[in-house]
């Protein structure tokens, strides 16, 4: 989907007004002490990511800068999610700004735009045509059967692909971006992870005494799991490193009401969101005859 600039000048300019209400709330500072809130839970021996801002994943000491946090974020992300139509983003990150405990669960992406919008984008397109040349160099001096199907990843294809995807216009690039992973608040580190599955074959035809060998990928699928978090993260720059900074925050403001958090279950003002997406993937064939004519082994 094409937007022309005004609907992102207004954006900008509506994003601008509302993050100077947070602006207070990450100042370069380490967390108040003197509010009603608990403070964070120790730091935890995660692999380690550089602090971008002494306050980056601390706790807020004040009830009221969690809320104006809290807020902001969700005008912010609102704002993002709906001029861009992504709805299953804003579902996510409605569940992230919700308080509660810490969770290990996968939340399923589903629906036809968002598996369209990763299958399409330019990141995925480029990381499926290096596995496709990866192939094509493999086959050839490999001599599989014609006409046998073999796994990818048992080939050692796929297994951990670094897809990034840069668009934050679009839901591949605002949910997922880059590769890193979340430390979570309870000590647990869990890395993004990106696969792409799929069986291929060889297949040799004969048409008027022609032969053709086409190199053939079915069931292909991409496989993402990543996470909704700020901790640890690039906070990015201008505008929108407030708004990251708050939300980092947020995550490590403890929580409690009269319900599901109290003493003995920890909760947080903000919980990241475990995600996963399962997109199926065009089949590829590719005409390899010149490569492996007479080379191949005929199915036995």
């Amino acid at each position: 989907m094409k937007f022309n600039r005004t609907p992102q000048s207004a954006l900008c300019l509506v994003a601008s007004g509302l993050l100077l209400g947070v602006t207070g709330a990450t100042a370069h500072a380490a967390p108040v002490r003197d509010g009603v809130l608990a403070q964070t839970p120790a730091t935890s021996s995660a692999p380690s990511f550089p602090k971008q801002d002494p306050a980056q994943c601390t706790a807020f000491g004040k009830t009221a800068d969690v809320k104006k946090a809290k807020d902001t974020g969700k005008s912010v992300i609102g704002l993002w999610t709906g001029i861009f139509d992504m709805p299953e983003a804003q579902k996510l990150y409605n569940t992230y700004l919700t308080p509660g405990p810490v969770s290990h669960r996968y939340s399923e992406v589903r629906g036809v735009n968002v598996l369209k919008a990763f299958r399409t984008a330019p990141e995925t397109k480029k990381a499926l045509n290096g596995i496709v040349d990866a192939l094509k160099a493999k086959v050839t001096t490999t001599s599989p059967a014609f006409g046998r199907d073999y796994d990818l990843n048992k080939s050692r294809l796929g297994t951990d692909v670094p897809i990034a995807w840069s668009d934050l216009e679009t839901t591949p690039g605002f949910l997922a971006g880059g590769l890193s992973g979340v430390q979570l608040a309870d000590h647990t580190f869990v890395p993004d992870h990106r696969k792409i599955s799929g069986t291929y074959s060889l297949n040799k035809r004969t048409t008027k005494g022609k032969t053709k060998v086409t190199l053939d990928l079915h069931r292909l699928s991409l496989s993402v799991r990543d996470s909704i978090d700020f901790c640890p993260g690039n906070l990015g720059s201008g505008m929108i490193r407030d708004v990251s900074l708050a939300l980092s925050r947020l995550e490590r403001t403890p929580y409690r009401d009269t319900k599901q958090c109290t003493a003995q279950v920890k909760c947080f003002a903000a919980r990241p969101v475990l995600f996963k997406v399962t997109v199926p993937l065009n089949d590829v064939s590719i005409d390899m005859t010149d490569a492996l004519v007479g080379k191949a082994r005929p199915t036995r």
